[in-house]
């Protein structure tokens, strides 16, 4: 029997045994904690839309909490969906809407959902879900906590100008990613904008959001105003809202082609934005709704009269819309901007939202320029000319090279390629190339996180301190990662080179520094001196477990983590205390203690829930999946990567993250022999792969989970492609001679002889031994694989004598390293039994077969192989009928249970033509 394809589990950036896993507690104390169904048996009836909801109703699965906000046709609860373990705020229609029986109104909800859903933006709420339940609508969003602008602007009246432009310009950025996706918002103002209490701006309630055409989509009809297109039995985002004589928006903030009921494009959002900017500098409205209305219904009776083809428009009042008069407090260009935003006609506004935001953006970067003047007292200066204060700026947040420099430079470099030559490991040149390059990127790109993070508040004034302060934490965390890993590298042995360009794709990803609402969710740290001191010092020691986890030093690291626990708790810092909790589990794992490993995974999750940590606990839950998986719990895996996947979808779809979760729930699927499922989880990552760099390791893993699922699926065509390229990725990588191009070489050689050329799967199970043997020595467990693997091959071209000799060299090799009783033996028994039988020796060939088939923690597929071998072997002594058709059917169930058709037709087979005792005619397998 062939042992099962070696997998490769995948890390995420960055770094046993429960049958019904525990999940992670809920965020809630025991006052916000949801009504469940088991605390109020109401809360099981399925929701009446006519009734305000009480704490504990269901909507689908989602439970109300509390009612949060309402808008003109939907209330806002804050609910807790506990199906992904979030908070969310879910938006259903009215009560009086929906006791009204009004439809259209349902429908809008439903326009909003599929709006909001076609934006992916930071400055777009995210819609999770919709749905219809009680014959009413539902959508589930984002849980934004904060205020909306026009509380935000009424609550602080001595705003300025920077600080509502900081605020305004990212309102804007949410209306250009509308209008990318060809949505006209069609009632933008201050209350539909929310602003966090993490400083995120986010633009909501796309209710009247109507398709516009794209740029590249001109002269595309859109339905016209009576037009109600149906798909699916739903009205969709083209169905109009506006009816006969109905104007809908917000008469403050419409434009005059609203008012007049004429066409909408993004130019009406630009009025509307002008509009709510100008309420909110001058705290005065420009349109007065009862003065257009007037003008608006006197305009559409002289178009009547006016020359065909006047536009309504051109017979408004030119004061239809009038600014407040002049302030101090707003500058003569944001007020130029405000009048060309709310000009009368479309066409005399600017081309695009992005041009408005474009010419806004030089005034705030004026008033950003003023303040950092007063500060360092250089007001004078200033005066003579803007040259020495645009140097001075450019100034502020330089710095990031030397500092990363200090940890990875030419030094550090000439100090790693001399440590990885000096180990003398055929791979070492090539590994020490990967590294470099991998490390070059990751320090380039720290450089610019910082860099950024810096100017978004000393230069643009776009975050605040607070902000930054959280952001170069981050970063500062990951900066002494790399330092530890590089203090390896520095004094690499053999075993560091090996596992050293995969240590260097896994350092911690760089994108958590960018997420503020992550970060911002983190525990404060400590105001006691002493006990940030003690944490920072932890950080560090945990920074140099990860490198050593990384870089395949378990027991040193392991031994340095069960040091660090008292210091830990002596913390009561909860995300220290999740790391490493999530650290030791690991490297429990790898040392081969599965049962400690996964409690402590299990202590880690709940450690990082409770501090919010969404990101670590990704982390986590990509690497539990692998852990639960390899350990024989694939339904378990199952389970928690399916949860994972929920956590990804909140803290954003990063590509390496996605490409792990993916690659460890295929190889979940791929244990359990579900291979089907396995392909497509594999080949979600592979649609992935394009954002990765070209020397991130993932790409042959990913080439070679593919080649796996398609082994096991019986496609050897596409098997032996991708693991081809597989084979090719990694050479050029890590260079010919590692051992992972061995696992490649000997996965191409079961590839080859199960499509039947046994000769070239001969050559690559050569080549296999050859890099093992130079790799890894001759003792190395691993290469009795390979040993089997060359048996295989040989035995498919009857060179019997050549196949026993490699199967006994393996077994022999097995029992000296490994053991008697380790389950690997039964692959390497289970060819000296094949052989045996083929060269005509049943009778000796039993005894191999039924050792082999002792070992029951063995992959289930290579068991049923050996299981009908030994059926055949049984019969072709003439004596052994009936336990040659036991162990037959015994095979049979086995191939069964995994869905292996062709194998069940042929044992079937086999037993239907022996119903009869009958000796066999010659001794060798039938």
């Amino acid at each position: 029997m062939t042992k099962p394809p070696v997998t490769e589990e995948l890390a995420p950036p960055g770094s046993e045994g429960v049958t019904e896993p525990v999940g992670p507690p809920v965020r809630w104390s025991s006052q916000e904690r949801p009504t469940t169904a088991r605390d109020n048996p109401a809360a099981s009836q399925p929701m009446d839309i006519g009734l305000l909801l009480e704490r504990g109703t269901r909507v689908e699965r989602y439970v109300i909490l509390k009612p949060v906000g309402q808008g003109g046709i939907g209330v806002v609860y804050a609910a807790y969906d506990p199906e992904l373990d979030r908070k969310v705020a879910l938006k259903l229609l009215r009560p009086d809407k929906a006791q009204s029986g009004l439809m259209t109104e349902a429908a809008g909800l439903l326009r909003e959902a599929q709006a909001m859903a076609r934006v992916s933006h930071p400055n777009v709420i995210a819609v999770h879900d919709v749905g219809t339940v009680g014959g009413g609508v539902f959508i589930a969003m984002e849980f934004i906590q904060g205020q909306n602008l026009h509380e935000w602007v009424r609550q602080q009246p001595h705003l300025t100008q920077q600080q509502v432009l900081r605020v305004f310009l990212q309102a804007g950025q949410g209306l250009v990613a509308a209008h990318q996706v060809g949505l006209v918002h069609r009632d933008f103002k201050p209350a539909n904008v929310l602003l966090g209490n993490n400083d995120r701006v986010c633009v909501t309630d796309f209710g009247l959001a109507r398709l516009s055409p794209l740029p590249h989509e001109e002269g595309i009809a859109l339905p016209d105003e009576e037009t109600l297109v149906q798909v699916g039995g739903q009205q969709q985002l083209a169905t109009p809202l506006t009816q006969a004589g109905l104007v809908k928006g917000t008469p403050h903030f419409m434009p005059p082609e609203q008012y007049l009921g004429s066409g909408v494009d993004s130019r009406s959002d630009q009025f509307s934005f002008c509009a709510s900017l100008c309420w909110a500098l001058y705290r005065k409205h420009a349109v007065t709704p009862r003065l257009m209305v007037e003008a608006a219904t006197q305009a559409v009776r002289r178009q009547g009269e006016a020359p065909p083809g006047t536009e309504a428009w051109r017979l408004l009042p030119r004061d239809s819309v009038s600014l407040p008069p002049a302030d101090d407090r707003v500058s003569a260009r944001v007020r130029s901007v405000l009048s060309r935003g709310m000009s009368l006609h479309p066409d005399d506004r600017f081309p695009s939202m992005a041009a408005l935001l474009e010419a806004l953006a030089p005034e705030q970067r004026r008033g950003q320029r003023r303040g950092a003047l007063a500060a360092v007292g250089l007001v004078a200066a200033a005066a003579v000319g803007t040259g020495l204060y645009v140097h001075h700026q450019s100034q502020l947040c330089a710095g990031a090279d030397a500092l990363v420099g200090s940890v990875w430079g030419p030094t550090e470099r000439q100090k790693l390629e001399a440590a990885f030559s000096a180990t003398g490991k055929p791979f070492a040149t090539e590994s020490a190339h990967g590294v470099t390059r991998l490390l070059d990127a990751y320090a380039s790109r720290w450089a610019r996180l910082h860099t950024e993070a810096c100017e978004a508040t000393r230069v643009r004034g776009e975050q605040t301190e607070a902000l930054l302060s959280l952001r170069m934490v981050c970063l500062e965390r990951r900066r002494k990662s790399l330092d530890a890993l590089v203090d390896l590298f520095t004094g690499a042995d053999g075993k560091v080179v090996e596992r050293s360009v995969d240590a260097a794709s896994a350092l911690p990803g760089l994108e958590e520094c960018r997420d503020i609402e992550s970060l911002s969710e983190q525990p404060a740290l400590p105001d006691d001196p002493l006990r940030r001191a003690a944490i920072e010092q932890l950080g560090e020691q945990l920074a140099r477990i990860r490198a050593l986890l990384d870089a395949g030093r378990y027991a040193q690291g392991l031994e340095l983590a069960r040091k660090l626990e008292p210091q830990a708790a002596l913390t009561a810092y909860l995300p220290v205390q999740a790391e490493l909790s999530y650290l030791l589990a690991w490297l429990l794992h790898q040392q081969g203690e599965p049962e400690e490993s996964l409690r402590q995974f299990e202590r880690a999750l709940q450690t990082a829930e409770a501090s919010h940590a969404d990101r670590q606990r990704l982390e986590m839950l990509t690497r539990f999946t692998y852990a639960l998986a390899n350990n024989g719990h694939t339904d378990d895996a199952r389970r928690w990567g399916e949860m994972a996947r929920g956590v990804l979808e909140r803290v954003g779809t990063e590509p390496p993250s996605a490409i792990d979760l993916n690659v460890n729930l295929g190889y979940a699927a791929l244990f359990g022999g579900r291979y089907k499922e396995a392909w497509e989880s594999f080949s979600k990552a592979r649609a992935l792969e394009g954002a990765l760099a070209l020397e991130d390791p993932r790409r042959a893993k990913v080439s070679h989970a593919l080649g796996l699922a398609a082994l096991r699926l019986g496609d050897l065509p596409k098997a032996i492609v991708m693991l081809s390229e597989s084979l090719k990725r990694t050479e050029e990588l890590k260079g010919p001679k590692h051992p992972e191009v061995a696992i490649r070489q000997s996965m191409l050689a079961t590839a080859y002889r199960e499509s039947g050329e046994p000769e070239k799967a001969l050559e690559h199970a050569q080549a296999a031994l050859a890099v093992r043997r130079a790799a890894l020595g001759a003792e190395h467990p691993s290469t009795a694989d390979d040993l089997d693997e060359l048996g295989e091959c040989f035995l498919q071209l009857k060179r019997y004598d050549e196949a026993l000799t490699s199967f006994r060299e393996a077994e022999a090799l097995k029992r000296r390293v490994l053991g008697a009783e380790h389950p690997d033996l039964s692959y390497s028994l289970d060819g000296v039994g094949k052989t045996l039988l083929a060269q005509g020796l049943p009778s000796e060939a039993i005894g191999p077969l039924r050792q082999a088939l002792s070992f029951e923690n063995t992959d289930a597929e290579a068991l049923a192989e050996t299981g009908f071998t030994l059926a055949q072997a049984l019969w072709a002594t003439g004596r052994e009928w009936e336990p040659a058709r036991e162990e037959a059917r015994r095979a049979r169930e086995r191939y069964t249970a995994l869905g292996k058709q062709r194998q069940v037709a042929e044992i079937s087979a086999w037993l239907d033509a022996r119903k009869e005792r009958a000796a066999p005619h010659g001794s060798g397998p039938r």
